[in-house]
């Protein structure tokens, strides 16, 4: 159950060029305190939008300067909008125009003309699902910071989590994965080692070789990073990198010892990417090795079944193409 809505900052775009009808729409929307905005052309909503996003957006399909199918398309394309909203009005709206919208990604129709009861009720449940989808973002983005700010507990780690994410993203796309893969991988890379927040700083920053039971609580970071992420619904696309980064093609990774093709083409791409990393930034116990001899060890770990071929030679390809392989 969605909780009680505060309409008093809730604010509803409406776009159409009829004044009548906006005004009665402001009247109407406004007895339940919502602030509501108008716009009587394409362009003119499209600004509102880019200027100052609002909560929830009444469209007219058919506008004098452009199609409300144009004013839809921008608002989808843009990610600060992308979850807005969109209540299309449609009076002679024909099954192509529709049919388009949904492909769009409308949130909902109304057909002209409509009664107070067939709109509140819809206006209502639309802004508690953009006030839902609001706070799930706002978690996201407290997780994304908790991540780098783990990352900076170790100055020889700082930046490394996004650094991974570069390097897997441009991988993976020189491999042909699909965006939306792509768009899971790279996240679940920003966020692939929060699990680390367990970790103590005087085995996260010592300067020598980790004793077993060092090394054992280091391994624990997998699973404790999906542990804080699973109850989030809209992380479960990134959690097989979070929790399986650390496995090997040959089953002696951790933490679930997976092999083969148990391991996802996305997690074998962020793994490569991680290594790469950490083989060529300082660390506490070691300065920065070469380009060169990272991918001679990485390669070794091809040879021995740990790393998938792929991804090792089409991260080598990237960088060779920008020149840095091969440099000291």
């Amino acid at each position: 159950m969605f909780p009680a809505t505060d309409t008093t900052s809730v604010r509803i775009l409406v776009v159409d060029d009829d004044d009548q009808l906006r005004s009665y729409l402001r009247r109407l929307l406004g007895r339940t305190d919502y602030q509501v905005e108008e716009a009587a052309t394409a362009d003119e909503a499209i600004e509102r939008v880019r200027a100052n996003p609002p909560d929830l957006v009444v469209l007219d399909l058919q506008l004098p300067d452009r199609s409300g199918l144009e004013v839809l398309e921008f608002i989808r394309s843009e990610p600060t909008t992308r979850l807005l909203p969109v209540v299309m009005l449609t009076g002679a709206a024909s099954p192509a125009e529709k049919i388009r919208a949904q492909s769009e990604g409308v949130t909902d129709f109304l057909s002209k003309p409509f009664s107070p009861e067939e709109l509140l009720p819809r206006v209502r449940a639309l802004v508690m699902l953009k006030q839902f989808a609001d706070e799930h973002e706002h978690a996201e983005h407290v997780i994304l910071t908790l991540a780098k700010t783990i990352d900076a507990r170790d100055p020889y780690t700082a930046g490394h989590s996004g650094r991974v994410a570069e390097y897997a993203d441009r991988v993976a796309a020189r491999m042909g994965l699909d965006a939306g893969a792509r768009t899971d991988m790279r996240r679940g890379a920003l966020f692939h080692d929060l699990g680390k927040i367990v970790i103590p700083d005087a085995i996260l920053r010592k300067p020598g070789a980790l004793s077993p039971e060092e090394r054992a609580v280091v391994e624990e970071h997998p699973s404790v990073g999906h542990e804080l992420l699973l109850p989030m619904r809209t992380m479960r696309k990134t959690l097989p990198v979070v929790y399986s980064h650390h496995e090997r093609l040959d089953g002696s990774g951790y933490p679930e010892g997976l092999a083969g093709d148990a391991i996802p083409m996305s997690v074998r791409v962020v793994t490569v990417a991680d290594i790469f990393d950490a083989l060529t930034t300082d660390r506490a116990y070691r300065q920065a090795l070469s380009i060169h001899t990272a991918f001679e060890i990485l390669f070794d770990g091809v040879t021995r079944r740990w790393w998938d071929r792929d991804a090792v030679e089409t991260l080598r390809a990237t960088l060779d193409e920008e020149g840095r392989v091969g440099v000291a």
